[in-house]
């Protein structure tokens, strides 16, 4: 069962400034261009205490003397936040709402409450456990998936959005970020009954909360969103395949070919959405661009298929090759994708249509767990809102 428990939040005070200049997106998606705007906002930005650079003894510092000058200060009261995020869908424009609150649950190994749909790699965890381990803070919650199929919890969370916030702001993507704090001892023992059946699915998090489980701490900070919130968004994420020693194109096309059906492509900007009941890549190389479609069962996924069907037996791209970080990275865009190859000498750029959430859902709460970086649930939580104190 999944136990709820309020928490004694670690939070900016208004001495710190306006959260517009403090919150971030999360340390994992922070590029240079973006973490120097960040820093040149504020010295209390949140970019200082998440990407210290390897300097973790530096952040522990930092965050103790942010503390002590009255930056960040410790709720007196234990609280669930909801937290709601305002956006324009990276797909058509339309403006989405997406709900959901912010607590602990129990640090437990996979499989009983806890179901995770993708692997991890081992650089961002041990980055992770280090921080967390100077510092004895969790910056940042787990974002994770729970069904409400009657829309009991949402209905719940609505109510609670009625009323005016505890803190906004917008973030470089035009994400809208606002924040309750509930006290309420009524309403969390509502949440609590309402979420102690549900199973929980990691959707965003996964070397964090492998973190967790690592420092054997009994609870963890998650951001509860619902599987049915009219705001859940998942993108695909496109893989880029490099120093694969040997490599030639004209060879991988004829291997490709033993595994599905090959054509030329048109421009692989122009990739789309169109579910064919099969199996359907786009492959650009430096000597050109195709599309391939493989068969597959109808409870089979892309990610899977691409990892068992071509990335191992085609490449000698394992699943461990994978885990240690080696002739594979990942892209958001199709436009990030196309440029590895045509600009930054990638041998392979594999395009992927998205995955839709019930499917991941499906297969994870059944124990089948996905290659990494699997989704993109979009958008990303913000960073700097709510931080857990471990001590």
């Amino acid at each position: 069962m999944a136990n709820l428990y309020p928490l004694r939040a670690l939070r900016y005070t208004a001495k710190a400034g306006s959260l517009d200049d403090l919150a971030t997106l999360p340390y994992d998606v922070i590029g240079e261009e973006l973490e120097a705007d960040y820093r040149a906002r504020s010295p209390y930005n949140f970019v200082s205490l998440i990407l210290p650079h390897g300097d973790y003894a530096g952040a522990a510092a930092r965050l103790r003397a942010w503390i002590s000058e009255g930056v960040l200060a410790q709720d007196s009261e234990e609280a669930l936040f909801v937290y709601e995020q305002v956006f324009p869908s990276p797909a058509d424009g339309a403006i989405l709402t997406r709900r959901g609150f912010i607590g602990l649950s129990d640090t437990e190994d996979y499989g009983k409450t806890v179901f995770r749909h993708e692997r991890t790699m081992s650089g961002p965890k041990e980055d992770r456990f280090r921080l967390l381990e100077a510092t004895r803070v969790q910056f940042d919650s787990i974002f994770m998936l729970f069904p409400d199929a009657d829309g009991a919890v949402e209905k719940q969370l609505a109510a609670v959005c009625a009323a005016p916030h505890d803190g906004e702001y917008t973030d470089q993507e035009k994400t809208l970020h606002r924040i309750w704090r509930v006290t309420s001892p009524e309403w969390i023992a509502a949440i609590r009954q309402l979420m102690a059946p549900k199973p929980l699915l990691i959707a965003d998090g996964h070397h964090r909360y492998e973190t967790a489980l690592r420092m054997g701490h009994p609870r963890t900070m998650m951001t509860f969103v619902s599987l049915e919130s009219p705001g859940l968004r998942s993108f695909a994420t496109h893989r880029i395949v490099h120093s694969v020693a040997g490599f030639s194109d004209s060879a991988f096309v004829e291997k490709l070919a033993t595994v599905g059906t090959v054509r030329k492509g048109g421009r692989p900007e122009e990739f789309e959405q169109r579910p064919s009941g099969k199996m359907r890549f786009g492959v650009l190389l430096a000597s050109g661009y195709w599309e391939v479609e493989i068969p597959g069962a109808e409870a089979e996924l892309n990610v899977a298929s691409l990892q068992e069907r071509i990335l191992t037996p085609l490449l000698g791209i394992t699943p461990e090759v994978v885990t240690a970080g080696t002739n594979l990275r990942y892209k958001r865009t199709l436009k990030e994708a196309v440029a590895e190859v045509r600009e930054h000498g990638a041998q392979i750029a594999f395009l992927l249509e998205d995955l839709p959430v019930d499917a991941v859902a499906r297969v994870s709460f059944g124990g089948v767990c996905l290659p990494q970086k699997s989704t993109f649930f979009y958008p990303k939580l913000g960073s700097g809102l709510v931080l857990y104190p471990l001590e």
